[in-house]
Formats: C-alpha cells, structure tokens, sequence
C-alpha cells in the first residue's frame, strides 16, 4: 500500500502532475544541478586552499555515482511500491545540511565523507532519477513535454546558480557560498517537498494527463473517447530485452563525456588564458541553450521515435567537443557553448525513454536495473578525465576520446528498436 493513497472526489483546477514538475525542477536545479554545474565554480579554489590534485578531487563524483549505483535499485523500487514523499523530504534535508556542512571541510578525507557520501545519499532519494521517473507515471499522452520541463532544472542551475555561485565566492570565499546554498535549498525545497510529491494519480483517484472520471463519462467507450495504451514491463522482462541494453549504452556513453566536460570545462578554459567572465559566459550560454532545447526535444518526441532524436543530440555533442578543441578566441569558447547545449537532452531522454518502451508501473525498478552503468559513467567519466589532466598536463587526450564515446553511442540509439513481445495485456488510459 502507498503512503500517499487518497481519495478525491472533484478534480483539481490545476492537475497534480503539474506540481509534480515544478518540483522536479527546483530539486534538479538545487540538488543535481548544483553538483553537475554550480560547483564547477568551487573547483579550483577549493582544491587549490586544500591542496588537492584535480584527479583527487574528480574522485569525489566516482564515490557519489557508486554510492547512487547502489541505492538506485531498492530506492527505485520503494518508489514504485510506496511513493516518493518520504524518500524525497528526507533527501533534501540531508542534502541541505550536507551542502552546509561543505563549510567546514578540511581534509580530502571530510570533502569524499561530506560532498560525496552524504550528498550521494541525498541525490539517491531526491535526486532527478527519482523525481523524472515520478513526473512519468503522472503522464503518458503529455509525457514528453511534462519530462523536458522538468529537465530544465539541471541546466537552470548553469543559467542562475553559475553566475550566483561566481559572484558569491568572489564576495564571500567558497566556504561561505556553500552555506548560502545549502540554506536556499532547505527552505525552497522541503515544505513543497512534502505537500505535494505523490506516487501516481490513481493513488489520488485521478487519471494520467489531468484527465478525469468526468472525462470517461462525457466521452464513452469505444464512441469517440482516445484510448492511450501502454505495456507495462516488469523489471525482469525489460532485462531481456536488447532494447533496455542499447538505450543504458546509449544514454551513458553520452553521460561520460558531459559529466566529464561539466566538470572540467572552467579549469579547462582557465588553463587556456580564458577569463572567469568568459568560463561564466560559456557556462550560462550552454545552460541557457539546454534548457531552450528541452522543449525543442520534448515537442519533438511527441511526434518523431526518441532514438532517432537521441542520435542527433549525440552528433551535436561531437561537434561540441571538436570546437572546445579547437577553441582560440571568446568567438570558439561560446560556438561551442551554443552547440553543446542544443545537443544536451539526456536529462529529458533518460526517463522517457525507459518508460516509453516499457511503462510506467514498474518504471523506478527498471531504471534502478540498470545503474551499475551510471557508475562508471557519471563517476568514471570526470575521474578518469582528471587521471589524464594529472598524468599529461592537458585535457587534449581524453577530449579527443569523448568525440569517438558520443559517435558510438548515436550508433546504439539507432539500434535501439522498440521491444516486441508475443503476448501481453495493455493497460487503458483515457
């Protein structure tokens, strides 16, 4: 049974789902967000008061994805079975307080236990995994829009925390602006946090897509009423589908370049001559192109198989890279910066395509299946991009290598044709 069951008799004026979403965002924006953009900023003058090498203190996303890869599992599955209040209220207190705590951290010791451990443990329950699967059991027709919405909270991040981030640890130093933040999370996020998150709408006695029993009756069956069906996969039959292979391979490939790139791209730009003002430039005009291209991506995949859409957000990204490379003047920085977030779709692809092919139901078990790869692509990637800063003195070499990662993974979208099975029963949806 659902800690959220209840029952409703007169349908809201704004569909529940809806509040699902803004929710979505503001935590993507503040918790993940933060991690993925924001401290980006904090990079380079905390590891150089505290004395760590850049692979040291990259190891700290490595420690967050295993701990994530993990929990993403039975997290994915109390999701399903008994709803996300709990897990998410619980999670932004821990994340609030470890930001907090980054205040006082002395030793790579205390930065791994506080920045990676704890935090790690609140992304697991708060995070956009658990968010972005709950946003796609509230949907089906207007899945799609409802998921690039909400995928526009990591990159706001880079839109409004980069440059606040920037200005705040100019003012204050480092220490300070992770208290600030850390503040601003728990009293933006937890009282709607705990008000509003629910598991599915029929736990509310509502339908999908703000839909209602009004509905049904006004339109009958089969007279006229549109009738949405979708296959709802059990985790294990999803596990032998070479569909759910491609798609992980696809999507994580892709996520080892960006968290990668994320990351690493204002030391990157630094140790080139470029200016924080440029470094900040880039970073608000990819963020703000990403969250443009949400929508871009989302309107499409109503229309056009997601795999196909995927493949062209990877080549995008390739190009990206290459003009990173090549970079030499403010023109190059931001070329790149524009390209790279049109192709930034894999917050919006990571839930729809999972529960396109597969369904809602068992949608937080399913992406929890498949984490063990978010591992070594979220962690992996920037730890193993600091390894070659370390042992070469340039990000040339492993920049190089993500322009060959991404290709590859436009290959397998193109692969990953939709599931079939010979038997199975559709659940309705009006």
């Amino acid at each position: 049974m659902s800690d959220d069951t209840t029952s409703v008799i007169r349908s809201p004026r704004i569909f529940h789902g809806w509040y699902i979403v803004g929710i979505a965002v503001t935590s993507a924006m503040l918790l993940s967000g933060f991690q993925t953009y924001t401290f980006s900023f904090f990079f380079k003058p905390m590891s150089e008061e505290l004395e760590f090498s850049r692979g040291a203190t990259s190891a700290v996303f490595l420690i967050r994805a295993v701990i994530m890869g993990v929990l993403a599992l039975p997290v994915g599955m109390a999701v399903d079975r008994y709803g996300p209040r709990a897990l998410v209220t619980i999670g932004i207190l821990i994340g609030g307080l470890a930001t907090i705590g980054m205040a006082w951290v002395g030793s790579l010791l205390g930065f791994y236990l506080v920045f990676g451990a704890i935090r790690a443990f609140s992304l697991s329950l708060s995070g956009g995994e658990v968010t972005t699967t709950v946003v796609a059991k509230w949907f089906i027709r207007y899945r799609a829009r409802a998921l690039a919405i909400s995928a526009i909270g990591t990159p706001m991040a880079g839109v409004l925390l980069a440059p606040l981030a920037a200005l705040l640890i100019s003012l204050y130093g480092w220490r300070n602006s992770f208290i600030i933040f850390g503040v601003a999370t728990l009293v933006i996020l937890l009282v709607p946090a705990y008000l509003k998150m629910r598991r599915m709408p029929e736990d509310l006695g509502l339908f999908p897509d703000g839909r209602t029993p009004d509905d049904v009756v006004s339109r009958g069956h089969p007279s006229g009423a549109t009738v949405l069906t979708e296959r709802d996969w059990t985790m294990m039959e999803a596990a032998r589908t070479p569909a759910l292979w491609l798609i992980t391979l696809s999507l994580n490939l892709t996520i080892f370049m960006t968290a990668s790139i994320t990351l690493h791209q204002v030391p990157y730009m630094s140790d080139k001559g470029f200016s924080g003002a440029v470094a900040a430039s880039a970073v608000i005009t990819m963020t703000f192109m990403a969250v443009l291209a949400k929508f871009f991506w989302g309107f499409l995949a109503e229309r056009y198989p997601f795999r196909y859409l995927i493949a062209a957000g990877q080549v995008l990204d390739a190009v990206g890279v290459i003009l990173l490379l090549t970079a030499s003047s403010t023109f190059g920085i931001l070329a790149y910066a524009f390209i790279m977030g049109i192709g930034r779709g894999e917050g919006l692809w990571m839930a729809h395509a999972y529960s396109s092919y597969f369904g809602r139901r068992f949608l937080g078990s399913t992406r929890g299946i498949v984490a063990p790869f978010r591992i070594v692509a979220s962690g992996g990637g920037p730890f193993v991009t600091g390894l070659f800063f370390d042992a070469n003195g340039d990000y040339a070499t492993i920049f190089r290598i993500f322009i060959g990662v991404t290709l590859l993974g436009a290959v397998c979208s193109l692969l990953a044709r939709p599931p079939k099975v010979k038997e199975h029963v559709e659940s309705e949806v009006w």
